[in-house]
């Protein structure tokens, strides 16, 4: 009897052991032996911001193609300078294979970049214009070609005579700031009104359209930098009765933006693929990993889609890619 108790105690003790290992190595192992980690970095997490969650859909399929581990990570709101440096430190601490960044320009971010590549992992940077030391490989639309397209669509919408005014998020964004810089190229000196600065805030927006309503000379094109800009101008378009005669112009393709193209309020938008952009990021980091050369800026490029044109299979993929 005590033989048959001592066996059914070690048999316990054995299994509690083996459960703890399954349980450890599943915490901690990242994987199957070689299988390398890469962490991907976005502006934000936030499963409103469709742009972003399409980005990491598309680094998802990179990963799982290759068979590597993906951890996605973002603050909840973008602009969250501080969120993303506590978690690009974190990231440091787990010392992934690669990390594959949209990074928020600011010093503090760039120091933390550059501790990442000493720290010997790969880094590859999305979406946002950097100038840092270890000068790492780049994915991103083209912004200031993205800029020149919407430029180039106003001119045609307005028999050659656009003026222009630019309702922005940040002075300071490289991505607007891009885009800014392509409108400008696009048209002439004297087709530019002014920019103004509304941080992440459709309400700053809103008023800063009216302003622009009121203000002489009359524009004929409102150029939108960012998601809220657009948001915040069609709505002071439609209360003052001017949508259609002032065009409004926007970038990237949330679902709001849609619905607001489909309905007439917004006359196009410049779209970037945000599927792309995350899957090279992640390919391309796995690249680096291998040891095989990859070009120093890989860009992806960016289509004017119109109530006209947005119906076409193309067109239907880029904008509801999951649908």
């Amino acid at each position: 009897m005590k033989v048959q108790r001592f066996t059914v105690a070690l048999a316990l003790v054995l299994i509690g052991a083996a459960l703890f290992f399954v349980f450890y190595f599943n915490l901690y192992h990242v994987g199957p032996a070689g299988e390398r980690t890469v962490v991907v970095m976005l502006k934000t997490s936030n499963v409103r911001s469709d742009f972003w969650q399409t980005v990491s859909y598309g680094a998802e399929a990179a990963a799982k193609e290759a068979g590597a581990k993906l951890e996605v990570l973002g603050p909840l709101q973008e602009n969250d300078t501080a969120a993303q440096l506590q978690l690009l430190e974190e990231t440091l601490a787990s010392k992934p294979d690669a990390v594959v960044v949209a990074p928020i320009n600011n010093d503090g971010v760039l120091d933390m970049l550059g501790r990442i590549q000493r720290a010997g992992i790969e880094l590859v940077v999305m979406d946002t214009p950097l100038r840092m030391e270890g000068n790492p490989a780049r994915v991103s639309g083209n912004h200031r070609e993205a800029g020149r397209q919407a430029g180039r669509f106003a001119a045609q919408e307005t028999g050659g005579q656009p003026v222009v005014a630019i309702i922005s998020d940040y002075a300071g964004s490289g991505v607007s700031i891009e885009r800014e810089m392509g409108i400008k190229s696009a048209i002439t000196p004297d087709s530019y009104t002014d920019t103004y600065y509304i941080g992440d805030s459709e309400d700053q927006a809103y008023l800063a359209a009216k302003k622009i309503l009121a203000a002489q000379p009359p524009v004929n094109v409102m150029m939108a930098l960012c998601e809220p800009a657009a948001l915040g101008a069609a709505k002071a378009l439609k209360e003052a009765h001017r949508t259609g005669t002032v065009r409004l112009i926007a970038f990237d393709s949330s679902l709001y933006e849609i619905k607001l193209l489909e309905e007439g309020s917004l006359n196009a938008i410049i779209v970037q693929r945000p599927f792309n952009m995350g899957y090279l990021g992640v390919k391309n980091a796995l690249r680096q990993l291998e040891g095989k050369r990859i070009a120093q800026e890989t860009w992806i490029d960016t289509l004017v889609v119109t109530k006209e044109n947005m119906y076409s299979p193309e067109n239907q993929k880029l904008l509801f890619p999951f649908k």
